[in-house]
């Protein structure tokens, strides 16, 4: 795979340097993860989380980097690094004071593959003082990270397992004030951050990336099973296009996925393409086609994510989706285009798409996390436009949804609500996160068909909430029958969440001068189309009563 990485030559006050960061950044961990912290300093909500980010990414970044703690390049990488992560961070979680939802794992994602792709360039600039880096070198730095990662990882997680050991046979021997000491959070985050940093520097310092050989061998292997997989999926879809046969959908995020193991692969077995394999030929001739193969699977997943779309409108997932599924397309575009031009000598132009590749896409990390291509505010403005177009319903479900969008989300609602209709059917008022209903009990459950009136003593008193109050209401229907054969008819609530299999009803008493709870039924079905004609079933009045198969465990008295 090219020139190999070797162990890096790290100074002894590294290793101080490292363990007394990783002290503040335990200390910053367990302070940020406090909730009284925010609220004695009165932190507004995109700074609380900005310390936690802070002590993850930072330090960590200090551990991967550092080689001597005088190098002026160490500090200034270390500077690129804090100021991303401040950006990231922000921008993120700008919008959690109208959300509802937690702004750390979109940040947390991004950051990590921010800094999984921009760590070798900064490591290479310390290493030879430029930017410059060869392929190979650039995917050994790849493998390598990732691997000291997971060994650093299991190092500081396996501290942690002793300390809460040590704890416990310190409590055996009345030794309590030592265990408490030892079995609390800033002891145990301590144990984790030292041995993850000093750990990580340490492996650093004698690790030697000696079996690239290894897992060429393995990715190809991989990659000869995905291209079979690749070729009777393209075979499948002629087959059912032939014979007129429907698809059952398009599945783009699993198409997404089969195509990064493929990019990973192909990088893994080729490496900068400079050591050309023997193999033979129809396997060689299997591997370029299934890689020109692939424009189909990126084209595919851009025709199901656009369809979505056009269905409905854009969402800040699909806009993920589709700039993902838009940088798969360009490499594998770019992978095919030198296959065509250059046929068995293509994988000497992997190195030059792949960096440029790279590039671009830290380029476009920070140009979505930046106003320049705001996903809120392209969403905000999609469903404006599909709302006009008749696609989408006004509803409490989607004052909820643009709300999440944050500053971008609440100006469309403003916009709404200067049409009186949009108005009334918007709830606006209403604040789903602390479970106001937007509707009455009444408007939400269906009374199946031929079914006496649910009476008005347990409509006053209903606790069927989740019919009412969540931001995915399930289906609710309601009926008298009686259940348990002693001549008075219960109260029967059925509900059918949207996308599951299975329908779920509560049986409602009447004793002496309140509604019980008495029973809990659910019934599974073998897909959602099954539990729908149940449903409709239902809906009509069409049940019978039938004894359970099983009895139900009691204790004794």
């Amino acid at each position: 795979m090219g020139q190999q990485i070797q162990r890096e030559a790290i100074s002894r006050y590294a290793y101080l340097f490292v363990a007394l960061l990783a002290i503040i950044q335990s200390t910053l961990i367990v302070l940020s993860t406090d909730s009284s912290f925010s609220f004695i300093y009165n932190l507004s909500a995109p700074y609380t989380y900005l310390p936690f980010m802070v002590a993850i990414f930072v330090p960590s970044a200090v551990s991967y980097l550092i080689t001597n703690a005088k190098s002026a390049i160490f500090y200034t990488n270390i500077l690129i690094i804090a100021v991303l992560t401040v950006w990231i961070t922000l921008w993120d979680a700008k919008n959690l004071e109208l959300s509802y939802s937690q702004p750390q794992f979109t940040a947390f994602a991004t950051l990590i593959v921010l800094f999984f792709f921009l760590l070798p360039w900064l490591q290479t600039r310390q290493l030879v003082g430029r930017w410059h880096i060869d392929y190979s070198h650039l995917l050994d730095f790849y493998i390598k990270n990732t691997l000291l990662m997971i060994i650093a990882t299991v190092i500081g997680g396996l501290l942690v397992i002793l300390l809460y050991l040590a704890s416990f046979l310190f409590t055996i021997v009345n030794l309590s004030t030592l265990s408490q000491l030892i079995d609390n959070n800033f002891t145990l985050y301590s144990g984790f951050t030292l041995g993850f940093n000093i750990g990580l520097v340490f492996l650093r310092s004698i690790f030697e990336f000696r079996f690239s050989q290894f897992i060429h061998y393995i990715a190809r292997f991989f990659l000869i099973i995905l291209h079979l997989i690749a070729a009777i999926f393209v075979g499948g879809f002629l087959f059912s296009f032939v014979m007129k046969l429907s698809i059952l959908e398009v599945g783009a995020s699993a198409i997404l996925w089969f195509l990064a193991l493929n990019i990973i692969l192909i990088n893994l077995t080729y490496g900068n393409g400079h050591h050309q394999y023997q193999r033979f030929t129809w396997l060689n001739t299997l591997t370029l086609s299934s890689i020109i193969l692939l424009n189909f699977f990126s084209l595919f997943s851009l025709y199901g994510i656009l369809v979505r779309v056009n269905q409905y409108s854009w969402s800040v997932s699909r806009l993920y989706a589709f700039s993902i599924a838009l940088f798969f397309t360009v490499i594998i575009f770019a992978y095919s285009f030198a296959i065509i031009r250059r046929r068995t000598l293509w994988a000497k132009s992997l190195g030059t798409i792949n960096k440029v590749g790279i590039v671009g896409l830290m380029a476009a990390i920070l140009m979505i996390n930046s106003p320049i291509a705001d996903f809120n505010r392209i969403t905000a403005n999609s469903i404006l436009a599909s709302i006009e177009n008749g696609k989408i319903d006004v509803n409490p479900r989607l004052a909820f949804a643009l709300k999440e969008l944050g500053p971008k989300g609440q100006q469309a609602i403003e916009r709404l609500k200067l049409n009186p209709n949009y108005t009334a059917l918007l709830y606006t008022d209403i604040d789903i996160g602390n479970e106001k209903m937007s509707k009455s009990p009444k408007e939400a459950i269906i009374i199946a068909k031929n079914s006496a009136e649910l009476p008005e003593s347990w409509w006053s008193q209903t606790r069927e909430s989740s019919c009412i109050n969540n931001y995915h209401p399930p289906h609710c229907l309601g009926f008298m029958a009686d259940i348990n054969q002693d001549g008075q008819n219960e109260v029967i609530i059925c509900r059918a969440s949207p996308k599951s299999d299975s329908l779920a009803c509560t049986i409602w008493q009447y004793q002496i001068t309140d509604w019980k709870l008495i029973d809990h039924q659910i019934s599974h079905y073998d897909s959602v189309a099954q539990r729908d004609n149940a449903w409709d079933k239902l809906l009509n009045g069409q049940f019978k009563l039938v004894p359970k198969e099983w009895l139900q465990v009691v204790p004794e008295q």
